[in-house]
């Protein structure tokens, strides 16, 4: 069937705004990470219906040129993070060393004791206590400044979560500690003297279920990428055992050991 004319003006009117919005892209108007003109904004601003903002935000989606976050809108794409894995991988630090402004959140942490698979993961017996915490990871690539002379809060991306589980016996009150510090590692370095150090790790390609999906703001079904880690201590000595979920929209995993 032939299009109507009203039809053809519609995508002709979407088209159109989505090329400015290219354009304005292309030529730094909109950098990475900014957020662009809402539905809203773009239907009164083009005095069109805010059905015809919304394909042409969609036309950039598939451009795969922005990304929506459910609430607050749509975000030019920043070049994904080229994450190395290797013996003494330190996530925060990583992020550090690329630019990013790191932080983290603990979703939940409980002790409980292994059955049969997780302490073979940890090479323990069966029974051993266990503290497991999942964390949730995020980043701002910039910190940003208002017109006053105090820093503004930085938007936070969230990235990645960590589900761990180490041996409760070689880290008494982690349960505690771990709310007080920024970075795990870093406090198994300066408080308990373990150096972490991977040992074995497997990567998997999945899609995020709902509950992760919601705390990394994507939709479900998105690509994920997965790493299963076992790391032992300096003395060779395993002592976690870690899963890593990171959204592969964001990510470029590799691995050096």
């Amino acid at each position: 069937m032939k299009p109507t004319k009203q039809q053809e003006k519609g995508n002709s009117l979407y088209n159109q705004i989505a090329q400015k919005l290219i354009a304005d892209i292309e030529s730094g108007v909109y950098c990475p990470g900014d957020r662009i003109p809402s539905e809203n904004e773009l239907a009164a601003q083009y005095g069109v219906h805010r059905l015809t903002a919304r394909m042409a935000i969609t036309t950039l989606v598939e451009k795969d040129l922005v990304y929506r976050i459910q609430g607050r809108g749509a975000f030019v794409k920043e070049e994904k993070i080229d994450y190395c894995l290797n013996l003494n991988t330190n996530f925060t630090q990583a992020l550090f060393n690329l630019g990013y402004l790191p932080c983290i959140r603990i979703v939940s942490s409980k002790v409980l004791t292994a059955g049969e698979q997780l302490a073979n993961l940890l090479e323990t017996q069966i029974g051993t206590s266990v503290f497991r915490v999942k964390v949730l990871r995020a980043a701002s690539p910039t910190m940003t400044e208002n017109t006053n002379t105090e820093p503004a809060v930085p938007e936070m991306l969230p990235l990645c979560i960590s589900d761990s589980y180490l041996l409760l016996e070689k880290f008494p009150n982690l349960p505690i500690l771990i709310y007080k510090s920024h970075s795990l590692y870093s406090l198994l370095r300066n408080h308990y003297g373990t150096h972490p150090r991977r040992i074995r790790t497997q990567v998997e390609t999945e899609a995020a279920y709902k509950e992760e999906a919601k705390l990394l703001k994507i939709s479900p079904g998105s690509p994920i990428l997965t790493t299963k880690s076992q790391v032992c201590d300096q003395h060779n000595q395993l002592f976690e055992y870690t899963v890593s979920r990171f959204r592969g929209d964001r990510f470029s995993l590799g691995i050096s050991y």
